[in-house]
């Protein structure tokens, strides 16, 4: 009773505040798809599920009709959805796209589909027709079908995961959350060419693509989360998500525009930013007590601080950078930046926590 009085909520909610933005149909339904219904400030349509956003363009107001059922969520063109159920005898026609969720990995074998995003759990993905569904008997409601079909890539790249737990990902990957959020340009920092490209590379071995070279392909058959089966010719790239297209594209653009040879003595550093950006959390990630120690006195160091430890004193001895000039006694902190101070203070903070 409960759902079913929250299910007919919302849907007098979409009828008054989108004023028959589209219809709802709902079948049995589960928590993961009961939805909120809002306008953005350009008048498109979100729709809120319990873990994805789906935005549909205003101009689909009152042509689009959202099924659900208990295992995904369904949007058909009104128009073509009636008229061929009308002449066939059967619900049918009209298909634009439909989003669910999975534990496994069963939408491998689907012919059309891109990957919205991972939780801890499963992976919402999202699934296209690959036939025309278009109702032909009538040229007035195939173009109108068209117009939809027309707006599909915006569609996809506002098909976007909103929870905020997503997957945890272990130390085998080059970047854990490549597949879930938006790198920047900070965290390329110090890789080298083959590094960045292993990346890009990553985020195609997620979605079970082999690649031509036999070290590529041996390196990512060492990672116990790969399976590849899908040849490079037979690849399509329209399974990435919005964060992985976005990613792959900041990779390329960096591999073209970057100066690699100016790398050569940020090799030297453990943390080659720290002195000129704030560091993140994400930033420290894998590192021990005693690196993120070092990365302290490191920044001490630029400052030609000499150290007490020999080993640590050695250590630096050994930069090219380095030059020791100050005893630790006559070290003044008034020397540190506003990035030194606060990376410090990050710094300790992560070391005391490990």
């Amino acid at each position: 009773m409960k759902k079913n009085l929250v299910l007919r909520t919302l849907t007098i909610l979409l009828a008054v505040c989108l004023m028959g933005a589209f219809s709802m149909t709902a079948l049995a339904v589960n928590a993961r798809w009961e939805s909120t219904t809002s306008r953005d400030e350009n008048n498109n349509i979100c729709i809120d599920f319990e873990e994805v956003q789906v935005v549909l363009p205003s101009s689909w107001s009152g042509k689009v009709q959202m099924n659900i059922s208990s295992d995904y969520v369904s949007f058909y063109h009104i128009s073509s959805r009636n008229a061929w159920t009308e002449e066939l005898g059967y619900e049918n026609g009209g298909h634009l796209f439909t989003i669910a969720y999975t534990e496994d990995n069963d939408y491998l074998d689907l012919p059309s589909y891109m990957v919205i995003g991972y939780t801890s759990e499963g992976t919402y993905y999202a699934e296209f027709p690959t036939d025309y569904q278009a109702y032909t008997g009538d040229s007035s409601i195939a173009e109108e079908y068209n117009s939809l079909s027309d707006d599909m890539d915006w569609v996809k790249a506002n098909l976007t995961l909103t929870v905020d737990v997503i997957i945890t990902i272990d130390s085998e990957y080059i970047f854990e959350t490549s597949a879930s959020s938006y790198l920047t340009e900070s965290d390329l920092s110090g890789l080298t060419a083959d590094e960045v490209q292993m990346a890009i590379n990553e985020i195609y071995a997620r979605h079970h693509r082999r690649f031509y070279l036999d070290e590529v392909q041996e390196y990512f058959d060492s990672k116990s989360w790969y399976y590849g089966f899908i040849e490079p010719d037979d690849f399509d790239t329209s399974v990435m998500n919005v964060y992985e297209s976005a990613n792959i594209e900041l990779m390329v653009d960096y591999l073209a525009n970057h100066d690699f040879s100016a790398d050569s003595l940020t090799d030297e550093y453990i943390l080659p930013t720290s002195s000129t950006a704030y560091l993140t959390a994400s930033d420290l990630t894998g590192m021990t007590a005693d690196e993120l120690q070092m990365a302290i006195n490191e920044i001490y160091a630029r400052h030609g601080r000499k150290f007490s430890t020999a080993s640590i004193q050695e250590y630096f001895n050994s930069k090219s950078w380095y030059t020791g000039t100050v005893s630790p006694e006559a070290f003044d902190t008034s020397v540190l930046n506003s990035y030194e101070n606060a990376n410090i203070s990050l710094l300790i903070q992560t070391r005391d926590a490990r």
